[in-house]
């Protein structure tokens, strides 16, 4: 058995000042986004720093730093991509915590986070 999670994140994606998009993809074993004619370089990073104040926070997406470049599949070509300048589907497996998406717009994004039990 499967579950798995569907997230539109065109929104949050195209209003935010800097064209970003943080969500936390840990328990899950892949996800897949799915970009529609960005505007733009849309930029894959990845960081299992989710900004915690030992003590006082847990950490989470939103105060998430320290983000570094990850490669995904291309599901395509089957190349390895750390970003995408066209409408494509990306597929990433075992990555950090968070997964950010970030530095264009977009017609359309949906993410599909995909647990195999």
């Amino acid at each position: 058995m499967a579950l798995q999670q569907i997230l539109d994140v065109t929104a949050t994606l195209n209003s935010s000042a800097l064209n970003e998009v943080k969500l936390d993809v840990g328990g899950y074993d892949y996800a897949i986004v799915h970009a529609v004619n960005p505007a733009g370089t849309l930029n894959f990073t990845t960081t299992n720093d989710g900004g915690a104040v030992q003590g006082g926070s847990d950490g989470n997406p939103t105060a998430s730093i320290n983000y570094v470049s990850v490669q995904g599949t291309n599901l395509a070509t089957g190349s390895g991509v750390t970003s995408l300048a066209v409408s494509g589907l990306v597929r990433f497996g075992y990555i950090g915590q968070y997964l950010r998406l970030n530095g264009t717009t977009v017609d359309k994004c949906i993410v599909r986070l995909f647990k195999i039990n």
